[in-house]
C-alpha cells in the first residue's frame, strides 16, 4: 500500500524523468542537487569534519605529549645524579604513572602504546640499574634516547608536524622538538662537565669536545626556539597565547644564553668544574614551565580552530537542507524511471549468465535505457546463435558431422549409470577402416576426407532408433547400440557395418576406391565397475583381433579374448624381470652333415623358463619382447649364453671337431646401435672365437633398413662372425643383397622342406634355390626335416646340411652338451 502510494506521489517526476535521456536527468540533477548539495555539502562539510578529526588528533597529542616532557624533565635529574658517584638515585615513578594514565586513554588511538611499554621498560632499568657511574648514566641515556623518539613518534602519529597553520605549527615544532632536544643538552652539559671534573688534567680532552658538542646543540636550539617563537608571536590572533608564550620564552631564554656562556668558558679554559649543576638545573626548570604554557596554548588555539570548524559545518548543513528535499522528490521520480528497467535488465543478464539464452528485456523509457535493453536483446540473440555453434563444433567431429570421441564417451558413461547390470543389452562397436591409408597417399586428403564423409553417411544410415555413431578420430568410427534383444544382433549390425563400407566409393575426380572396415564388438554389463573407457578399450581389442584374422570381419570381445589380453599383459610385465632373473635360456636343435653323419652345429632357439607356467616356447614371449621393446635385451641373453656354450664344446672336443652355433637376431637388435659392441664384449668375455659363431637374420630384417644392415654386417665379417639367411625364399625374395650383403648361409623354409616328395613346385623352388647357391658358393641348410622321404629328397638335391625334428627336437644346455661329449652317428 506504501508504495502504489510513493509510486502514485511521485508519478509526475517519473514521467518528466522517464523522458529525458540520461544527459538532461543529470543535468537537472546537478543543478537542483549535485551542485548546492552534493559539493557544498559532502565536499565542505567533510572537509570540515576531516579538519575537527585532524585536529583532534592533535590535541590528543598535545595531551600525550606533555606528562612526557615532565618525565624528560625528571630523567635529566635523574641522569645526573647517575653521573654523581654516590649520589640518591631520583625516583621516575610519579611522572611515569601519569604517563600510564593519559597511555591508556589516548595511546591506542595514536599507536603508541607499545613504544611505551618498551620506553618504559628501560625507564624502570635505568631506575634499578646499579655498578659504576659509568654504567648507571648509560642505562639513563637509552632511557632518554627511547623517550626523545618516542615523543617524536607521538608528534608524527598526532598529526602535529602536519599543522596547516603558522602559528601552531611552530609551537607544535618547539614543543615536539626543541624543548626536548634542550632538556636533553642542558642535562648532558652539566653532566659531562660533572664527569669530566672527575678525571686528571690529562684526560679530559674527549668530555671538553663533546662538553663543546652539547654547547653547540644549545645554541643551535636556542636559536630556533627564537625563531619559532618570533614566528607564532608575529602571525596568531589569540593574544592571551602569545603573552603566555612570549613571557615563558624569555625566562627560558635567559637561562639557556646564561648556560651557553658558561659552558663556552669552561670548554676554553678546559675547566669543566666551572659549569655549574644548578645552571643546567635552571634551564631545565624554565623548559619544563615553557612547555606546560606552550602545551596550554596549543590546545586553546585547536580548541578554538575546531569550534569555527564545527559551526562553519553546521551553517552549511543547515543551508543544504531545503535544497535537499526538492532533491529527494526528484530522485524519487528517477528511482521509479530509471530502476525497475535496470532491475529487469540484471535479471536478464544473471538468467543469461545462468546459461538462459533465451531472456528478452522490455523497458517502457524512452532514455538510453531502451537501447541499453535492445543492444542486450540483440546481443544475447547473436550469442545464443555463435554458443549453439560452438557447442556443436565442441561436441562434433567437423569432417563428418558425427558426434565426437568426448561426447561418445559420455553418451556411454550415461547409459552405463542408468542401466542396471544385465538388464538392458548394450554394444559398442569399434569400426576401423582397412585401407584408407593408402587412399591418402595416393589420391591426397581432400579425396580422403571425401570418403570419409561418405563413409559416416553409411554408417548414419545404418543406425537404428537410440543408436549413435561417432568419429574417434582418424580412420577410427564407433557405433553405440542400445537396447539389442541378444548379443547376436550387435554382431548382425557389425557384419552390415562391413558389408556396407565394403562397398565402391565414387570421389570426386572420377576416383573410385573399395575401403573395407574391421570391426570390433564389446557389451556393457560384462565386468562390475565398467567405465566407458573400458567398454570402448574391450571393442578396441576386438577390433585389432579382427585385423590379426585377416580384416574385413567382425570380432567380439568375450572371455577368451579378455583372459589373452590379461595374459599377454602379464607376459609383458613377468617378462621384463625375466632377463634379470637369467629365465631366457637357449635349447639347442642340431645341424647334421648328411654326408659324415655328424654334427656341424646347433641353432639356440630361445625359451623361457618361467617360474609357474614352465617352459614357454617363443611363440608366448618374442612377439611380446618386440612389442614393448625387450627384444634387444632377450636377443643379448641369449647370444651370451649360446656363446659360452659354445666355449664348452670345444673344451670336450679339443680336436677342433666342436660344433659350430648359430643365433638368431631380431630385426630391431640388427638395427640397434648397441648390436656390434654386444656382440664384441659377448666373444671377448666367454672367449669364443668369432669363426664358430654364426648370425641369422631374416630377409624381412635384411630389407626393412638396408643401410643399417650392410654396415652391421661388414663390422660382423671384420670381426670374424659368419651370416645366414633365416626362412630363405619367404620374403622379398630379392637376390640383389645376396650379392650386397656378405651372406654365406642360405637356410631354406620349413614351408618349401614339408611339400618335397608331395609338391612338384615345393620341390622345384628347394632345388632353385640349391642351384642359386652352388653357383654363388653359398651353403644351404634345409629346416624342418621330419621324415626320412624328406631326407632322401633333399640328398638327392645335394642338400648336405639339414636340421629338423629327425634328428632331434630342440635340447637343453645339458643334453646338448652331453650328446657332443659322446659322438656317436646321426642316423640318416
Amino acid at each position: 500500500m506504501f508504495t502504489r502510494a510513493f509510486r502514485i506521489l511521485f508519478a509526475p517526476a517519473a514521467a518528466l524523468i522517464g523522458r529525458l535521456r540520461y544527459a538532461h536527468k543529470f543535468a537537472v540533477t546537478g543543478l537542483v542537487l549535485l551542485i548546492p548539495l552534493g559539493f557544498v555539502v559532502t565536499a565542505y562539510v567533510g572537509l570540515q569534519r576531516d579538519q575537527i578529526s585532524f585536529s583532534a588528533k592533535e590535541r590528543s597529542g598535545v595531551s600525550y605529549m606533555t606528562p612526557l616532557l615532565e618525565l624528560a624533565a625528571r630523567l635529566t635529574e635523574s641522569r645526573h645524579a647517575a653521573a654523581v658517584p654516590g649520589a640518591a638515585a631520583v625516583p621516575l615513578d610519579d611522572q611515569m604513572a601519569r604517563v600510564d594514565a593519559v597511555d591508556r586513554r589516548l595511546g591506542s588511538a595514536l599507536d603508541v602504546s607499545g613504544t611505551w611499554s618498551a620506553t618504559r621498560l628501560l625507564m624502570n632499568e635505568a631506575q634499578r640499574a646499579t655498578g659504576t657511574a659509568a654504567d648507571r648514566y648509560e642505562y639513563c641515556n637509552k632511557a632518554m634516547k627511547a623517550l626523545l623518539d618516542l615523543i617524536v613518534k607521538v608528534g608524527d602519529e598526532s598529526n602535529l608536524t602536519l599543522d596547516p597553520d603558522l602559528d601552531t605549527y611552530y609551537l607544535m615544532d618547539t614543543l615536539q622538538f626543541r624543548l626536548p632536544v634542550l632538556l636533553d643538552a642542558a642535562g648532558r652539559s652539566a653532566d659531562l662537565a660533572t664527569m669530566a671534573s672527575a678525571r686528571p688534567a690529562a684526560a679530559r680532552t674527549d668530555a671538553l669536545i663533546e662538553l663543546g658538542f652539547t654547547n653547540g646543540v644549545i645554541r643551535t636550539t636556542r636559536e630556533t626556539i627564537t625563531r619559532s617563537v618570533a614566528t607564532f608571536a608575529a602571525t596568531t590572533a589569540d593574544a592571551d597565547a602569545r603573552e603566555r608564550t612570549v613571557s615563558g620564552f624569555r625566562q627560558l631564554d635567559n637561562v639557556t644564553a646564561a648556560l651557553a656562556v658558561t659552558v663556552t668558558a669552561a670548554v676554553k679554559n678546559r675547566q669543566p668544574d666551572a659549569v655549574r649543576v644548578a645552571a643546567a638545573e635552571a634551564v631545565r626548570v624554565a623548559a619544563a614551565e615553557q612547555a606546560v604554557q606552550i602545551a596550554l596554548s596549543l590546545d586553546r588555539l585547536l580548541q578554538v580552530r575546531i569550534e569555527g570548524f564545527a559551526g562553519r559545518a553546521h551553517r552549511i548543513e543547515l543551508t543544504a537542507g531545503l535544497a535537499a528535499l526538492l532533491a529527494l522528490y526528484l530522485f524519487g521520480g528517477f528511482y521509479f524511471s530509471v530502476v525497475p528497467p535496470i532491475r529487469r535488465i540484471v535479471d536478464a543478464l544473471h538468467a543469461v549468465a545462468a546459461g538462459d539464452l533465451t531472456r528478452c528485456v522490455s523497458v517502457d523509457t524512452h532514455d538510453e535505457l531502451s537501447f541499453v535493453a535492445r543492444a542486450l536483446n540483440r546481443t544475447v540473440a547473436e550469442t545464443k546463435t555463435v554458443t549453439d555453434r560452438l557447442a556443436r563444433q565442441a561436441s562434433h567431429d567437423a569432417l563428418t558431422g558425427l558426434p565426437n570421441r568426448a561426447v561418445a564417451l559420455d553418451r556411454i558413461a550415461r547409459i552405463l549409470a542408468r542401466t542396471p547390470r544385465g538388464e538392458e543389452q548394450v554394444a559398442v562397436l569399434l569400426i576401423d577402416l582397412d585401407r584408407f591409408k593408402p587412399i591418402n597417399d595416393s589420391y591426397g586428403h581432400h579425396v580422403g576426407d571425401e570418403v570419409l564423409g561418405v563413409i559416416a553417411g553409411r554408417l548414419t544410415a545404418l543406425l537404428r532408433d537410440g543408436d549413435t555413431a561417432a568419429r574417434l578420430g582418424g580412420d577410427e568410427f564407433l557405433m553405440l547400440c542400445e537396447g539389442l534383444e541378444s548379443p547376436a544382433d550387435a554382431v548382425r549390425i557389425g557384419e552390415a557395418v562391413v558389408a556396407e563400407l565394403s562397398r565402391p566409393i565414387t570421389a570426386a575426380g572420377g576416383h573410385t576406391v573399395s575401403v573395407g572396415a574391421s570391426v570390433g564388438v564389446s557389451y556393457a554389463g560384462q565386468q562390475p565397475g565398467q567405465t566407458a573407457a573400458d567398454l570402448v578399450c574391450d571393442a578396441d581389442v576386438a577390433m585389432y583381433r579382427a585385423k590379426q584374422l585377416g580384416r574385413g570381419r567382425v570380432e567380439t570381445f568375450d572371455d577368451a579374448l579378455r583372459t589373452a589380453v590379461e595374459r599377454r599383459l602379464q607376459t609383458q610385465e613377468e617378462l621384463r624381470y625375466a632377463v634379470e632373473r637369467g629365465e631366457i635360456v637357449p635349447y639347442f636343435q642340431p645341424i647334421v652333415n648328411v654326408e659324415t653323419t655328424t654334427i656341424y652345429g646347433f641353432e639356440a632357439l630361445a625359451r623361457w623358463q618361467h617360474p609357474t607356467r614352465g617352459l614357454l616356447g617363443p611363440a608366448e614371449f618374442i612377439e611380446v619382447a618386440e612389442e614393448v621393446g625387450l627384444i634387444v635385451p632377450v636377443g643379448a641373453a641369449i647370444l651370451a649364453r649360446a656363446c659360452a656354450e659354445a666355449v664348452r664344446w670345444s673344451k670336450l672336443c679339443p680336436d677342433g671337431s666342436a660344433p659350430r652355433v648359430t643365433v638368431n637376431v631380431a630385426s630391431a637388435q640388427l638395427v640397434h646401435p648397441s648390436f656390434v659392441p654386444t656382440v664384441v664384449t659377448i666373444l671377448d668375455d666367454c672367449g669364443l672365437d668369432p669363426d664358430r659363431l654364426w648370425l641369422e637374420i631374416t630377409e624381412t630384417s635384411i630389407m626393412a633398413d638396408t643401410d643399417a644392415a650392410a654396415e652391421t654386417f661388414r663390422a660382423m665379417r671384420a670381426l670374424g662372425v659368419h651370416l645366414a639367411v633365416d626362412d630363405f625364399g619367404t620374403g622379398y625374395s630379392s637376390l640383389t643383397y645376396l650379392r650386397r650383403f656378405p651372406v654365406e648361409t642360405l637356410k631354406v623354409d620349413r614351408s618349401f622342406v614339408a611339400g618335397i616328395g608331395c609338391d612338384r613346385e615345393d620341390e622345384a623352388i628347394v632345388g632353385m634355390i640349391l642351384s642359386l647357391a652352388r653357383a654363388l658358393e653359398l651353403q644351404v641348410v634345409a629346416e624342418g626335416v621330419e621324415t626320412a622321404d624328406q631326407l632322401d629328397q633333399l640328398r638327392r638335391l645335394g642338400c648336405v646340411l639339414v636340421q629338423g625334428f629327425w634328428f632331434g627336437r630342440p635340447m637343453s644346455a645339458d643334453e646338448a652338451r652331453n650328446l657332443v661329449s659322446r659322438p656317436q652317428p646321426i642316423r640318416t
